[in-house]
Order: C-alpha cells, then structure tokens, then sequence
C-alpha cells in the first residue's frame, strides 16, 4: 500500500470513526463503501477491516455514551440475544456469497432505513409508559434543547425481531448493525434517536466481534487495511460522541439520511457495473 493511499483510508476511517459514533452506525456503514468504491479495496476485505474497526469504534463512543448516561443498557442487553445470533449466521452468508450480491443487499438495507427514518421524524417522542415491567424506562440530559428526555421503549418483539435481522445485516456486511438498529429503535420502538444512537453504539462491538472472527477463520482479514481502519475509527469516535449530544436529533437524522443515500447509490451502480466518478 502506497502512503497516500495509506493516508487516504486513515482519514476516511476517522471521518466514519466520527460519524458513526454521532449516529450509532459503528462507522462501517460508510468505511465498507468507501474502501471499496474509492480506493478499490476487495468487498470481503473491506466488509473484514470493517468489521475488526467497529469494534474498536463502539468500545470508543460507548465510553463517552455511558459517562453522560445516554445508553440504555437494560434494553441492550435485551436485543442483544437475538442481535448476537443473526450476526454469526450473516459472517457465515457472506462467506460463500458473491461481491455483486452483497453490494445490492448493503444497498437495499441503507434505501430501507431511509424510508422508516423519513416516516419518523416528524413525530415526538411520546411521554414514558407507567406500564414498564422490564424496567427499560430511561431519560437522559440533552444539552441541544437543555432539558431532560424521558421515554419507555415499546413494541419489543417486533424490536427484537428486527434487532436479529440487524444481526445478519451486520455479520454479513461487517456495518455493526446500526443502521437497521437506531432507525429501529427511533421508528418502531419509539427512542429519542440520540439514545437509540448511544444504545446501539454500546451494542455494536458485542454484535460484531462474533463475525470477525469468522472472518478471521477465512483469511479475509488484510492486516495492513485492517490497521489503518482500526486508527482511524479510534481516532474520530470520542469526537463524534462527545459532539452528538450538542446537536440536535432532527438534524442527525437528516445528515444520516443524506449520507445513507449517497452511500446507497454508489453501490448500487458499482453493482451494476457503472462508473462512479472518482472510484477504482
């Protein structure tokens, strides 16, 4: 790997690093794309790095989450049964699975997001629920608005469906699960987008580790991109959490569905084999 090229994956790293920890996605959501359309790094590698960097990425912005009290640990550690599982079995899928097939699944799974995030962002987050016999009620201090958000997440069985598809999306395309889960939790189970981003920050590291080792088993971790993806995400988490609870949730979930449809797009026509500018 030449330096520039080099230098090129530690910043695009960084700047996922940031993002991800701000928007609970881990990162490789916009690393895997990245690597692969601009700097024509193999899917499967990108999707490994990807994978090995998350992990490093959640245990980052998860600390800085957990010091302000914005993840809601007991929910986590209820999707995380099913959010565990999905993951070994898609590391397993994207084993044996084309490059083509993957980029149209990692496609239609950021299109998707978008369209449930777009149906729930005008709504407010409704008061918490005096019914709560798992004790998931939360609240934590949000600066952005200077008050102090309270909420009961609802309808945990079609959240813990879904969190085990988040599970298989994660495994088999090495993102951490976020972009199914915070769009989840924010549309289906009614969290404040920022605590849903700190929850599934706090979960993608669990989530993920079970597919890289898979990974690892089948050679597909390239240590010298796999390095420069690790720094980079270290280096631009802390920032991306710390900046997270100053900004209003309104306006990250727009950047977030701005990034995710460009994202989508190119890989799309990479997958369809049509040029885009700049890419490799």
């Amino acid at each position: 790997m030449d330096p520039l090229t080099g230098l090129g994956l530690l910043l695009t790293a960084a700047g996922a690093g940031l993002l991800g920890s701000m928007v609970g996605l881990g990162g490789g959501v916009f690393v895997v794309p990245i690597f692969s359309v601009f700097f024509g790094i193999p899917l499967k590698t990108a999707i490994a790095a990807s994978a090995v960097s998350v992990v490093v990425n959640s245990s980052t912005g998860a600390s800085v989450y957990l010091r302000h009290r914005m993840s809601n640990i007991r929910l986590a550690l209820l999707m995380l049964i099913t959010t565990t599982v999905g993951s070994i079995a898609g590391g397993l899928v994207a084993v044996g699975s084309s490059e083509t097939i993957l980029r149209f699944i990692f496609a239609l799974t950021l299109y998707g997001m978008i369209v449930v995030m777009a149906r729930r962002a005008a709504r407010p987050v409704p008061p918490p629920s005096p019914n709560d016999a798992l004790g998931l009620t939360a609240d934590y201090d949000d600066p952005a608005i200077n008050s102090r958000v309270c909420y009961t997440p609802r309808r945990l069985r079609p959240g813990m469906a879904i969190s085990a598809g988040a599970g298989v999306i994660s495994g088999m395309l090495g993102i951490g699960g976020g972009a199914v889960q915070v769009p989840a939790m924010n549309a289906i189970m009614e969290v404040p987008v920022k605590a849903a981003a700190a929850t599934s920050t706090f979960m993608v590291g669990p989530t993920v580790v079970a597919s890289a080792l898979i990974f690892y088993l089948n050679d597909l971790i390239d240590p010298s991109v796999t390095a420069v993806a690790v720094v980079g995400m270290m280096l631009g988490a802390q920032t991306g959490a710390r900046l997270a609870r100053h900004i209003r949730s309104g306006v990250l979930t727009r950047v977030l569905m701005v990034i995710l449809l460009y994202l989508a797009t190119i890989t799309v026509l990479q997958a369809l084999g049509i040029h885009v500018p700049g890419a490799r």
